[in-house]
């Protein structure tokens, strides 16, 4: 009798184990707002950047302490910003183009397309192990493209906490009519 009762209750320890490991795989696997970008829009216009990364710098200033920004408990400061990669971009459904960073850490930005500071317009975390985020995506919707050319887009990230590292995006889109 003592051996079947320890059996019964390891399979209803197994099964609380199970479905409580499964609420937490489902909650991680939640639809992304951020929306797929076309790559032309109505009139034909496609975008493109230098495949090369000569456009492309990071400008990182601080960071003397070594602070590693992936290491955060949740409990503490927030990670220092320390990558920013172009996710994607392309034409939003209202024909305006827009632009998708992926930025590492957490912080506050300045950005300017073509001269004109935007803002960005939806931003969603992510996360690489642990329960806290470790950055966002944000989406700039950066205005109508009414001509072909080259277009540069900037984007400055400054760190939440001390020491307020920041983080410097550049690139350059070309437009082209097809």
């Amino acid at each position: 009798m003592f051996k079947r009762v320890k059996k019964v209750i390891a399979f209803a320890l197994a099964l609380t184990m199970l479905m409580g490991m499964g609420t937490m795989v489902s909650a991680a696997e939640k639809e992304s707002g951020i929306p797929e970008l076309a790559k032309t829009n109505e009139e034909g216009m496609t975008a493109s950047v230098a495949d090369d990364l000569e456009n492309l710098t990071f400008e990182i200033a601080g960071n003397e302490e070594g602070i590693s920004p992936l290491w955060w408990p949740g409990d503490g400061p927030a990670p220092q910003v320390t990558r920013i990669e172009l996710e994607d971009f392309g034409w939003l459904q209202n024909g305006n183009f827009g632009v998708i960073l992926k930025v590492y850490g957490y912080g506050r930005d300045v950005t300017t397309f073509n001269g004109r500071t935007i803002s960005w317009i939806e931003q969603e975390p992510f996360i690489i192990s642990g329960t806290g985020a470790d950055g966002f995506y944000y989406l700039y919707d950066c205005g109508a493209i009414t001509a072909a050319g080259s277009y540069p887009f900037k984007s400055i990230f400054t760190s939440t906490n001390s020491p307020h590292r920041q983080v410097t995006f550049n690139d350059v889109f070309t437009f082209s009519a097809n």
